[in-house]
């Protein structure tokens, strides 16, 4: 029989409740549910002691990526300290509530299970610490890599995740992972919906994507490069020592506020954020990301790619990684002649598109979704 779901009531993951039916139980999340689920357990005296820890000790650490978020973007309100401030402290409240309802409820239903969607931003992040605390198997859900894919996994998402990282998994395996086939394409990107037209790109470059700095992906996988505008210093920085490379960016097309307003501007540091994703990585002489999803893309096209930052396909022979201004000058000069070594590319993407991930998407689950999502928390090979 499968395993029962406990998960809360997040958007993203609302039709999970009809693919389990019976085999979930989703906890509605809003403070006054929670102070409700308190009293219908522990009376209204509990209620109070609740309120009462809640106040003196509030779970700061639980709702930190929801303030940076916040404070990423609309600097202009949440970087008030009273406005951040408060927010913050009213949040750690909230989520301090919940863990304290989470938690019995978990204790009362030993073989439940969690079931959590990111789980880096409140209230998720609340499931995800209670779960661990008690020592409960929980599975973590977000979009895969490819259109039509869910990542699940036991142990974490993008850089966190399950998979493996050394190439003599994929090479010394005597499974041909691609032989299902591979992906025709990632998930396609829009462009920027304002700004001026394509513009004509220059007869060699190297292709710098960036992404969303409120992300988790930037937030808690980038040690180096914390936000956009040091991205750009980064590669303006780079353009300076290497006087013969140009760097077009594209900004990410889900974060509406752009770096260029408030940054020095380099003349071969260039800006496409109209022009087509795709059509950057073919015509680019290399790729450089921090760990997009736009590195995968460009590994799938077969070109040359840099990681500034942790990730999945952070993998010996498949990319190249810098960690600081040296790394990336060397990383850029070996690019010139550097491609990824084909039986290995051929083998991660295929155990990517063909074992890891679920094909699946949020409004569109499997009728053995309960099944699925046992397999992916046993599996041997995560």
């Amino acid at each position: 029989m499968s395993r029962r779901w406990l998960k809360l009531d997040t958007g993203v993951v609302q039709h999970f409740d009809r693919a389990l039916g019976a085999l979930s139980d989703t906890v509605q999340t809003g403070t006054g549910a929670t102070l409700r689920a308190l009293h219908d357990t522990q009376g209204w005296r509990g209620v109070l002691v609740a309120l009462r820890c809640a106040i003196r000790d509030p779970a700061h650490d639980l709702v930190a990526g929801n303030l940076t978020r916040k404070q990423i973007r609309l600097p202009a309100v949440f970087g008030n300290r009273v406005i951040g401030g408060a927010y913050g402290w009213l949040k750690a409240v909230e989520a301090r509530l919940l863990e304290y309802r989470l938690a019995a409820q978990l204790s009362d239903d030993p073989d439940r299970a969690a079931l959590i969607y990111n789980g880096s931003l409140f209230p998720e992040s609340v499931l995800a610490s209670v779960a661990d605390r008690l020592n409960r198997e929980r599975l973590f859900i977000e979009a895969g890599f490819f259109p039509g894919t869910l990542q699940i996994d036991p142990r974490g998402l993008n850089a966190a995740n399950s998979v493996p990282r050394d190439p003599a998994f994929y090479l010394n395996s005597d499974t041909d992972f691609a032989a299902p086939g591979l992906p025709d394409l990632l998930n396609q990107r829009a462009t920027k919906a304002k700004g001026p037209d394509p513009i004509t790109l220059p007869g060699s470059y190297i292709f710098v994507a960036f992404q969303v700095p409120s992300d988790m992906q930037v937030t808690l996988h980038s040690p180096w490069v914390r936000d956009m505008h040091q991205f750009y210093n980064v590669i303006r920085d780079a353009a300076e020592r290497q006087p013969d490379r140009v760097f077009v960016i594209k900004e990410h097309p889900s974060f509406p506020l752009s770096v260029q307003g408030d940054i020095t501007p380099h003349p071969r540091v260039i800006f496409a954020n109209t022009n087509v994703t795709r059509d950057l990585i073919l015509a680019a002489q290399a790729v450089i990301t921090l760990n997009s999803t736009v590195g995968l893309e460009a590994v799938l096209m077969d070109r040359p790619v840099i990681i500034l930052a942790d990730a999945c396909y952070d993998i010996d022979g498949l990319v190249l990684r810098a960690r600081n201004a040296q790394d990336l000058d060397h990383a850029i000069r070996r690019s010139t002649d550097w491609m990824p070594d084909a039986a290995l590319r051929r083998q991660v993407l295929g155990w990517l598109w063909n074992h890891y991930l679920v094909h699946a998407r949020y409004d569109d689950l499997p009728s053995d979704l309960g099944y699925r999502l046992d397999r992916q928390l046993n599996r041997s090979d995560l």
